[in-house]
């Protein structure tokens, strides 16, 4: 029996396996199972291919060519030899060579070094999506943690409600309360109970929203760990555009891509400039399948193209114009991060100071209600002002709880915005 019991309970524990978690291990994980992350991470090992491949111009090219030839009706070179054998109507043929461009002006220089951009480019925009990345969890993990302490601030709303009702039964019991006091205390009960279980329910809706975001089963129950604090920032709004501008990965990557394009115009006007190759090539043509009649060449080609049509003068206009537009972009995202940085700063000193007041509130609120439990315990007081002054106790510390978490998510956005890291 004590066997069948142990197993069942073994089995119940698995069944719902219960995880602990903090903030610092939400972010870690997050950040070791984001997709959009590991999607990120893949393009970058695409372009960092990209970039190594870009090294071939630089290097000679070396290639061997083989061939058969069968003439159907005789070899036209027996017309022009005169007594010397019957050559045949077959021909094998070998050639090797080994060619090296000298000039392209600047042609694989400009390639090269617009790979290498876009690989960098990659990379900030990695770092721009972790950045989202730990945003979200931590926007996510802070309005759970809030939502837990409102069903707990709703706990205790719901105990102190019961202890009114009991204490008012307990007075019309023994005839100093009417009863209209007893179903208004009795209201007052059921709606606790009501504003308790809705409280549940959107504290279970914000685990469900942290459970997608670290890719938790069903099965596995997520216990979430930590308080909500009140964050210190001494840096000014100026400080922080600074860094922001120097630092921001969005920034970097517009800076990225207008060196990439710098480099595509560069690689547009190489082609104005002649191409130098020189080749070295040996070759061997005869009647034998190994061929012996060898022949040892060196050649230098210069090429340029005098005519070919208008596309080379237009696609450097276009290739300037795309230049242009990304310095554009650039000076839009450096106006885009001074106003976030600027009503983030404000939304924070905002969630500071409701903060702030909300603890001034509650004390107020704790006040009177102690005042009005006192006052009505003795026969002094009415039900209704009891009943008042604890819905307002109840509500200051919502509201507490609530501009606690609002204030932590805007410490997030303006961490997020001015590029303050710490994960």
């Amino acid at each position: 029996m004590k066997k069948i019991i142990l197993f069942s309970v073994f089995c119940l524990f698995f069944a719902n396996i219960v995880f602990s978690i903090t903030l610092e291990e939400a972010i870690k994980r997050g950040l070791e199972v984001s997709y959009a992350l590991k999607q990120q991470k893949e393009t970058v090992k695409s372009f960092e291919y990209q970039y190594i491949s870009s090294i071939d111009p630089y290097l000679p090219k070396a290639n061997i060519e083989s061939g058969y030839t069968r003439y159907l009706y005789g070899n036209p070179s027996q017309s022009r030899t005169s007594g010397t054998g019957n050559i045949g109507n077959d021909l094998y043929s070998t050639t090797g060579s080994l060619s090296f461009r000298i000039f392209d002006g600047g042609l694989r220089s400009a390639k090269r070094k617009a790979a290498a951009n876009a690989f960098e480019r990659e990379k900030e925009q990695m770092e721009s999506i972790k950045i989202d990345v730990v945003y979200n969890i931590k926007t996510t993990f802070f309005t759970a943690l809030g939502k837990k302490m409102i069903v707990e601030k709703k706990k205790e709303a719901y105990e102190t409600t019961k202890k009114i009702f009991d204490l008012t039964k307990a007075k019309y019991d023994v005839g100093v309360a009417k009863k209209s006091d007893v179903l208004q205390a009795e209201v007052r009960l059921t709606s606790a109970r009501i504003e308790l279980f809705e409280s549940e329910k959107e504290f279970e809706k914000a685990l469900e929203d942290l459970n997608s975001l670290l890719l938790f089963r069903p099965d596995e129950n997520l216990v979430i760990e930590g308080n909500l604090f009140t964050p210190d920032l001494k840096e000014t709004p100026d400080t922080l555009i600074d860094r922001a501008l120097k630092a921001r990965p969005d920034v970097t990557y517009q800076l990225k891509e207008i060196e990439r394009l710098n480099m595509v115009y560069n690689e547009k006007k190489s082609e104005w400039y002649p191409k130098i190759d020189v080749e070295l090539q040996q070759s061997r043509a005869d009647k034998s399948f190994l061929p012996n009649n060898r022949q040892d060449t060196l050649g230098l080609t210069l090429s340029y193209p005098i005519f070919d049509g208008v596309g080379r003068h237009y696609n450097l206009k276009a290739a300037a114009s795309e230049l242009s537009a990304a310095k554009f972009r650039l000076e839009e995202i450096k106006r885009t991060v001074k106003l976030e940085i600027a009503k983030a700063y404000k939304d924070f000193e905002k969630g500071l100071e409701n903060t702030r007041l909300y603890g001034e509130l509650l004390k107020e609120a704790q006040t009177n209600f102690d005042q009005a439990y006192g006052e009505y315990k003795v026969g002094k007081g009415d039900i209704l002002t009891l009943l008042q002054s604890e819905k307002d106790l109840a509500k200051a510390k919502e509201n507490l709880v609530v501009s606690l978490y609002q204030l932590n998510n805007a410490m997030a956005y303006l961490e997020k915005v001015a590029y303050i890291t710490g994960y």
